[in-house]
């Protein structure tokens, strides 16, 4: 019988885990699951740093969470720092001041991220998906890795989605910034997300040797802020897929379980959803798509260009 399943929560998956001289970065941390996430983590003795674009709602969470009652965090222990992911300049200058602390990093939680139903771009020129989704999180991640590794053993847990299946992605990973295909906001999604796959797996493969492991996850269909653009009519869709959804406790189950539970201290590469192995797409596991999405993002943030 599975240890943990859909019907678990975070706490309960983290329960009697102690993380007291850990240090963590989750971002979209003010609303969702990266609230909860950023919760529970800090309730087990975590220093949590929520890394969120509008920082009068993280305030005002962090406050909640410290407001918790009986187990909440002491205020140390919890802090909030700016990020945009929609502009890469702002996800340079959150690693920088991070850096600057001379704190360690022992978990990367890459929670944030958009679902939109029309196209947009972020400051940067990316589709939002792309930039958002995946290049953000590319950049932060390759520039806190030397914190990561100087912390080993450390790990990063990729919030991916199963919307991937929806992806259009092929191995040649033709047009991510959706410049000569019809616009599909649901394929633009799953594409991000089929690339929080892929970057999860080749970081895994490149980084684990160092002490720093990666895996993903699907966290389920969870009622979030998430869902704020979409359409009036997927409303009803909600409706229909009421039954199988989470709140929000059980939908940050997942991400917890990677990120506390001892067995993921050395195992990466994987993809779980709710606290146990998923099946993936047929893209997913090739090496060399891994390898040629992982070159193509440092050109598009300029990762190793000097000027």
């Amino acid at each position: 019988m599975a240890r943990f399943n859909s019907r678990s929560t975070a706490e309960e998956v983290s329960e009697g885990i102690d993380l007291a001289g850990r240090y963590a970065i989750v971002t979209g941390a003010n609303t969702g699951l990266g609230l909860e996430t950023a919760r529970v983590l800090s309730r087990r003795g975590c220093h949590v740093t929520m890394a969120c674009r509008d920082l009068d709602k993280a305030n005002r969470a962090r406050d909640q969470i410290l407001a918790g009652g009986e187990g909440s965090p002491a205020a140390e222990r919890l802090d909030v720092m700016h990020l945009d992911l929609a502009w890469l300049e702002s996800v340079r200058s959150f690693a920088g001041e991070y850096l600057a602390t001379d704190r360690p990093l022992h978990l990367l939680i890459n929670n944030g991220g958009v679902m939109l139903p029309d196209r947009r771009e972020t400051r940067d020129g990316f589709e939002a998906h792309l930039g958002i989704n995946h290049l953000g999180h590319f950049l932060l991640t390759n520039l806190l890795l030397e914190r990561l590794r100087a912390s080993a053993p450390a790990r990063v847990v990729v919030l991916s989605s199963d919307a991937m299946f929806m992806s259009g992605l092929t191995a040649e990973l033709a047009d991510l910034n959706w410049e000569t295909r019809k616009y599909s906001g649901w394929r633009a999604y799953g594409s991000s997300k089929l690339m929080n796959l892929l970057f999860s797996n080749e970081l895994n493969r490149r980084e684990s040797g160092a002490g720093v492991v990666s895996n993903a996850l699907h966290p389920g269909i969870v009622g979030t802020e998430l869902a704020r653009d979409q359409p009036w009519y997927m409303f009803l869709i909600g409706l229909v897929t009421w039954p199988i959804s989470k709140n929000i406790p059980r939908g940050a189950a997942t991400t917890v379980y990677l990120a506390t539970a001892p067995e993921f201290a050395e195992r990466g590469g994987l993809y779980y959803s709710n606290c146990a192995p998923a099946r993936i797409p047929k893209l997913a596991p090739d090496r060399e798509t891994q390898a040629r999405l992982w070159q193509l993002s440092e050109e598009l943030v300029g990762l190793g260009v000097t000027t």
